[in-house]
């Protein structure tokens, strides 16, 4: 019933609503990490560089100020280097060139975005104004431009995907895929078809706490209350289903 009540009411998946792959995973450096990721900010390359975000040690929280002590080189010329590379050596063993590395998409990096957890027991994400980028083991949703309408709609969206019940649509439809002694996975293609509501209201309202969520940290857990209670009203749950979904997620 809580299932049907969701779908009804956010027939859009995120997929829907946007389809130009606005989620996807930064950069995939495969070994060679060590070649474009530095302690070092300075930048000798004459290339744009990045804070380099690292799964649970960068996203340790929902809404936490992502942690990190790297930075990414976006270091173009030696990307097609490398790549060049690989495809002579592998094309000399008769092996077809599938080996490759990739940077990603530098306007992700430099514009509003927001990041996810790709291996949590639950949705862990976070909003982020800053010129940064990540590893694979983290997704990034992002429009690739910075205006306000942009930015207000990723708040809304963090919010959402921080909630109680995106938590528990994700577990009981498997977005999230756990087994007992296995690390938990998401997988970037069931991610993009969660429900998403487009109701203008509440993307309003929703905005608006977690903008006051990242202003006033003290309060959190009540404003995280009173945004996952907005969510159970735009879902008509009762009182029963309510108590339902949350001893439903620890279990």
């Amino acid at each position: 019933n809580i299932i049907d009540k969701i779908n009804k009411e956010s027939p859009r998946t995120l997929k829907n609503q946007f389809p130009k792959k606005e989620l996807r995973t930064c950069a995939m450096l495969l070994d060679m990490e060590n070649k474009f990721v530095s302690t070092e900010q300075k930048n000798k390359r004459g290339c744009k560089n990045y804070k380099y975000y690292q799964g649970s040690k960068a996203l340790y929280n929902k809404y936490c100020i992502p942690f990190s002590d790297k930075y990414f080189f976006y270091d173009k010329k030696l990307q097609d280097k490398i790549n060049n590379d690989l495809k002579e050596e592998l094309t000399k063993k008769g092996i077809k060139n599938k080996k490759r590395i990739g940077l990603g998409d530098f306007l992700v990096y430099d514009n509003p975005k927001i990041f996810i957890r790709q291996s949590a027991k639950e949705i862990i994400a976070t909003y982020d104004e800053n010129p940064s980028s990540a590893n694979n083991s983290l997704y990034v949703f992002s429009l690739r431009k910075g205006d306000n309408k942009t930015k207000e709609y990723l708040k809304f969206l963090c919010g959402y995907l921080n909630s109680i019940i995106a938590t528990f649509y994700a577990q009981k439809m498997e977005v999230i895929r756990y087994r007992k002694g296995k690390q938990p996975q998401i997988k970037i293609s069931d991610l993009y078809y969660l429900p998403v509501p487009d109701d203008i209201k509440l993307q309003e309202k929703i905005c608006n706490i977690v903008e006051r969520i990242y202003k006033d940290d003290a309060n959190k857990d009540d404003l995280e209350n009173k945004l996952n209670q907005l969510i159970y009203e735009f879902y008509n749950l009762n009182t029963k289903e309510i108590v339902f979904i949350k001893n439903s997620i620890p279990d």
